[in-house]
């Protein structure tokens, strides 16, 4: 019996074959051959980037918190200082003449208090010192009760003028300074209007 070489479409052979036998087993004399060519790509070795330098970030050319950036507040915290020193120079009178250790003694020292904190503003913005000129004798009034009056009456005329500087600036802290004091000035105004409403000045006593 002669042998009979037939050349065979491998690529169908290879297609009949997947069908009717998926896997290749031991006991079968036929496999299939590896496919000459892998067409998939090779991995590629993955190449990290260079890290680029990133840029600095400048610096802001002037502080936004009682900084340079304030500087057109200074004519106001001036104002502002001659006020409280001249409230001050008035407390440590009424005090001087009614008692040291009364309300108005109390007061020159919140007074003496609140006006260093408007002086160190200015020194951050400005770099200077700031030194409110001295007040004259101030005219006192006559009564304790002209005193509590008048006292109540300029604690919330310095509030409301705080109010409006702290709506006026665009430094934060400046603002939330001014705020501050003027709820402080507030409470100044209640404990006058509170003396005055205890009896405690002589021209109220029965």
């Amino acid at each position: 019996m002669n042998e009979t070489v037939m050349e065979l479409d491998q690529a169908a052979f290879q297609r009949v074959w997947e069908r009717v036998m998926p896997q290749d087993r031991p006991d079968c004399p036929f496999t299939l051959a590896p496919p000459d060519d892998d067409l998939s790509p090779a991995p590629q070795p993955l190449i990290r980037s260079p890290l680029l330098p990133q840029p600095l970030q400048e610096m802001p050319q002037s502080v936004p918190c009682l900084g340079e950036a304030s500087m057109g507040e200074l004519p106001r915290l001036e104002e502002l200082a001659g006020e409280w020193a001249e409230a001050r120079h008035t407390y440590r009178a009424l005090a001087g003449r009614m008692g040291s250790r009364g309300i108005f003694s109390t007061l020159a020292a919140e007074k003496d208090r609140q006006l260093r904190r408007l002086l160190a503003a200015y020194f951050l913005i400005s770099g200077r010192e700031y030194v409110p000129s001295v007040p004259g004798a101030p005219t006192l009034p006559k009564t304790r009760a002209l005193a509590l009056r008048e006292g109540f009456r300029g604690e919330q005329k310095r509030a409301v003028v705080l109010m409006d500087a702290a709506q006026l600036t665009a430094d934060p802290c400046l603002a939330q300074m001014y705020r501050a004091l003027a709820e402080e000035n507030r409470e100044h105004a209640d404990r006058l209007r509170a003396a005055l409403e205890r009896g405690q000045a002589p021209a109220l006593r029965s």
